[in-house]
């Protein structure tokens, strides 16, 4: 089990950015794909991104700032193998 992406916002996070494979999900797709408040999201996208399982893109859209995020591939195979885990559990191993 990885202690970092089992927490239930952080395995929403990944999942998000799992399907959608070299495609950075913007800040606020994120937001409402996890029911999150701005402040919990940043948290965790902080942690996940300490853990290097993501990277954090900052960037501009025209002259607005924006917030992006896309799995690392350090962070690919530990959702892998997190939902490997998960598997496993739900098969009685």
């Amino acid at each position: 089990m990885d202690e970092i992406i089992h927490q239930p916002l952080r395995l929403k996070i990944m999942a998000a950015l799992a399907a959608t494979p070299g495609e950075p999900l913007e800040f606020k797709r994120l937001k409402a794909v996890t029911a999150a408040t701005d402040g919990n999201l940043g948290r965790q996208l902080q942690t996940l991104a300490e853990a290097g399982y993501i990277a954090v893109i900052k960037d501009y859209a025209g002259n607005r700032p924006r917030t992006r995020a896309e799995l690392t591939p350090k962070g690919d195979r530990a959702f892998a193998d997190h939902v490997e885990y998960l598997g496993k559990l739900l098969r009685g191993f």
